[in-house]
């Protein structure tokens, strides 16, 4: 989700740029010369539109599974639960950490540095010679 969400800024950043440098003059747009900065720009969206396209497709499937409440092998191979299955929002709730919020666009939300630094400290070396 997060490298989706990052393509997809790139592209738009590009896109703005590209306009921008369409109004003015491409010498003062930028540093490189006006082929230069349309190859890169090219490239650019080219690589942005791959990595956006294959893990968009890569999130919906983990949500679909998350939604499900079944692995893509369990999919592939038809296979009965032997569990009881969870409610949608559920699944959602577990592998995002509590119930809808902004916090699940976040990839630090959870992580509690501090705590981890302490505990390091306490214990010492974990290997004595």
């Amino acid at each position: 989700m997060y490298i989706a969400s990052i393509s997809l800024h790139a592209l738009c950043l590009s896109g703005f740029h590209f306009f921008t440098c369409v109004k003015v003059q491409w010498n003062e747009c930028s540093d490189f010369s006006p082929p230069v900065a349309v190859m890169l720009l090219i490239f650019l969206c080219l690589e942005a539109l791959l990595f956006l396209t294959f893990t968009a497709v890569m999130f919906g499937t983990q949500i679909h599974s998350i939604c499900n409440d079944e692995t893509e092998i369990e999919r592939l191979k038809n296979e009965k639960p032997t569990w009881e299955r969870r409610v949608r929002w559920e699944g959602m709730k577990v592998v995002f950490g509590g119930p809808p919020s902004l916090l699940w666009f976040n990839p630090f939300a959870g992580l509690r540095l501090r705590l981890l630094m302490v505990r390091a400290r306490k214990s010492g070396a974990e290997f004595s010679v």
